[in-house]
């Protein structure tokens, strides 16, 4: 292993109980998955086996994926392979191995940045939690409902939603939102994760995404940068 290896895996170590987003960019579950670092051990890296639907995701020996860490105050990510799994245990883990070195990723990537957007959202169904509604409907009705974006990252939106589109939002629910930036239109899926009652009028939701294109990621990521800057004045 190279010096500039065995450094990563001294960060890594040192990373343990980080929370990990798994990104595979293409094929039939292609998207991010949330995870968790567990273990380093003989040049391979542990992470909580993520899951799909309720069921261990399938991970095919040799996938590249995408890892992202959030560290203390910074982010890291590199390139990894599915080594292994090991499921006779309490906690589930995939066992990867590093492809490319670990490296720190800019702060400004990850940044949240205020925006009004209007926005379609259509409710695919519950996650993997048994997930309540907001509101009083025990099962929001598959169908489209009104939003504005109301900030915006790379990891996710936050979204105002009015009060009588309440029973819609899902706490671990699955969403497809889709939303236009600079007269381009796109479609994304994500999460609702988490939920807050702001007024009498509105609820606002934190939704995260399952994954981004390239495409998108560029649109949005030249978006924010122009709202920062003129944030900033």
């Amino acid at each position: 292993m190279s010096t500039e290896f065995e450094q990563s895996q001294k960060q890594l170590e040192e990373l343990i109980g980080a929370k990990i987003e798994l990104v595979i960019s293409s094929g039939l579950y292609k998207g991010g998955y949330a995870s968790r670092l567990e273990e380093v051990e003989n040049h391979l890296v542990g992470v909580s086996h993520p899951m799909l639907r309720g069921a261990l995701l399938p991970a095919l020996r040799s996938t590249e994926l995408l890892m992202k860490i959030e560290g203390n105050n910074c982010f890291y990510q590199a390139t990894v392979s599915v080594a292994r799994s090991t499921i006779n245990v309490p906690i589930p883990l995939l066992w990867v191995k590093l492809v490319s070195a670990l490296e720190k990723v800019q702060r400004r990537m990850f940044v949240r940045v205020p925006c009004s957007i209007n926005a379609e959202v259509f409710y695919l169904g519950a996650g993997n939690d048994e997930s309540e509604p907001a509101g009083e409907a025990l099962s929001p009705p598959k169908e489209w409902f009104s939003a504005r974006v109301s900030d915006i990252s790379l990891g996710g939106v936050g979204l105002s939603v009015k009060k009588n589109s309440a029973p819609y939002c899902v706490e671990g629910g699955r969403y497809l939102l889709s939303m236009s930036i600079g007269g381009t239109a796109f479609f994304l899926v994500g999460k609702m994760v988490k939920i807050l009652k702001k007024n009498e009028s509105t609820v606002e939701a934190g939704l995260a995404y399952e994954g981004l294109t390239s495409f998108i990621e560029k649109l949005m990521g030249g978006y924010i940068r122009q709202q920062e800057f003129m944030t900033r004045g």
